[in-house]
């Protein structure tokens, strides 16, 4: 990679620039939440999109709900790293290319949740795999390739470093601490989800769903909270906290799923006629179901993988 692309003279607008355009778009995102609400009633009785079953618990809600916790959740990210842009604060680089690393990682099983939405009648797109892969190419290949061979030229990180700050454990987080970061604060968002859908959790061969199940989620968020805070501070236990869960979440997934096939977990989720027969003629059942396991797998590597940064302690 040519890391001397870019004099510093030139790379100093392309950063300002870079930062105002997140300005906007976290400012346009955080307005667009609130207003992503008023799809329950499109899809409420009376609404265009309505359909039988659209309730708490139905695919399409869930969606809706994920959709605005994502937006305040994308928005503030990016009205932070376009701060740090405008202001040149050392830490926007790291966390930059750590956000970036999530999305590569983590993209393109974010674009599938999506799919079956596209399969429905009501709102129909021609081709829907071939969408998704077109999305998909500029998404998640495209545009971050192009952003991390900006942010690993040379000038554009001695515009960073100018600012080094030596004193916050926040702001003196390497790349993977970051993308850590960002992955445990997108479990708690998850999490959040799967509480729409019945609390839905795999436990070692069976699924428990109800108040047993969100009572799990609960605890599990509460347990990445402070798997968050063992990030930023360097405790070592909480790395190996962080990895044994990771390893059983894994194993209890793993086994459970291979004890129901497609159509039983399909079942549980008690989802209207509508969004059922839509899951069931879905073309790539097999994917959703190994969809768990690879969050949790991808999940592990990078936590693994981070154990230096819970040594290295300035």
């Amino acid at each position: 990679m040519n890391r001397h692309f870019l004099s510093i003279e030139k790379a100093k607008p392309c950063v300002k620039i870079l930062g105002i355009i997140q300005l906007v778009i976290g400012f346009s995102i955080l307005w667009l939440a609130p207003v992503e609400i008023y799809s329950f009633y499109l899809f409420s009785e009376g609404g265009p999109f309505y359909y039988d079953g659209f309730h708490i618990g139905s695919f399409v809600h869930g969606l809706v709900a994920a959709q605005i916790f994502a937006f305040y959740a994308i928005g503030v990210m990016f009205i932070l790293i376009g701060y740090g842009h405008i202001k040149l604060k050392a830490w926007t680089l790291n966390l930059s290319i750590g956000s970036i690393w999530f999305w590569i990682i983590f993209g393109l099983p974010v674009m599938f949740f999506f799919l079956p939405l596209l399969s429905m009648k009501e709102i129909s797109a021609q081709y829907p795999i071939l969408l998704l892969a077109g999305a998909a190419i500029i998404l998640i290949f495209i545009i971050p390739v192009i952003l991390l061979f900006f942010y690993h030229q040379s000038s554009v990180r001695e515009l960073f470093t100018v600012n080094h700050d030596h004193v916050s454990e926040f702001k003196n987080m390497p790349t993977g601490s970051y993308l850590a970061l960002i992955v445990y604060s997108f479990y708690i968002l998850l999490f959040h989800i799967m509480i729409f859908y019945h609390g839905l959790f795999p436990l070692f061969g069976k699924f428990l769903t109800g108040l047993g199940g969100i009572a799990v989620y609960g605890f599990l968020i509460l347990l990445m909270i402070l798997l968050i805070y063992g990030l930023i501070k360097r405790i070592n236990i909480s790395w190996v906290i962080s990895v044994a869960f990771f390893g059983l979440l894994m194993l209890s997934a793993t086994v459970t799923i291979i004890n129901y096939d497609y159509n039983s977990i399909i079942e549980l989720m008690e989802l209207p006629k509508l969004e059922y027969d839509m899951f069931t003629k879905l073309p790539v059942k097999a994917f959703y179901l190994l969809l768990p396991i690879v969050y949790i797998l991808m999940t592990s590597l990078i936590i693994v993988f981070r154990t230096r940064n819970y040594h290295d302690i300035k």
